[in-house]
């Protein structure tokens, strides 16, 4: 399912169709694609990508292969199956599902490009993640890569205090939860 969800996002950039999944009773709408000419002479490419929303933690925790806290290291522009993604590397500070390791990189894709990037593809689920800022990701693996299963719900800004965690993408339907609900 986890395959299927990153697959059928990929297939609908790519062919302009409408993807679909269901889990949860959830579903994921069109993925489309523009492109704007900047007075730079830049050509600047929207992405509009519909992912699947959870409807609980339970549910996305169950899509996830890795739960883990991490904090921000690098970016860089690169493609996967001809679309552009960015890689996004991060340093595991603590792991709360599956198999990654306190102290080690990581990386992981999201669709769109860094908008520093020379002729970007910006893409309104792409989260860009700051040095300054430990995160909670949910990360589901496909191939030998990691992607987030829906980036509205899948990245939250860590918070020291036991207050909820908030979403590091503001949508509307993000989770509420709190770092011992991890656990």
């Amino acid at each position: 399912m986890k395959k299927l969800i990153v697959l059928a996002a990929a297939f609908a950039l790519l062919s302009g169709c409408s993807a679909a999944a269901n889990s949860s009773g959830s579903t994921a709408g069109s993925v489309q694609t523009s492109a704007p000419e900047s007075s730079a002479g830049q050509t600047e490419r929207q992405i509009q990508a519909d992912y699947p929303a959870y409807d609980t933690l339970q549910a996305l925790e169950d899509q996830s292969d890795l739960i883990l806290r991490c904090s921000f290291a690098k970016r860089e522009g690169t493609e996967h199956e001809g679309t552009p993604y960015t890689r996004v590397t991060v340093k595991v500070k603590e792991v709360y599902q599956w198999d990654a390791k306190n102290g080690e990189d990581l990386s992981f894709l999201q669709m769109g490009t860094n908008e520093e990037e020379k002729n970007p593809v910006i893409c309104n689920a792409y989260i860009p993640m700051q040095t300054d800022q430990d995160y909670v990701l949910f990360l589901t693996k496909s191939g030998d890569e990691y992607f987030m299963p829906s980036p509205a719900q899948s990245c939250y800004l860590w918070a020291d205090t036991d207050q909820a965690l908030q979403p590091a993408l503001d949508s509307g339907i993000a989770l509420s939860f709190k770092e011992q609900d991890l656990r």
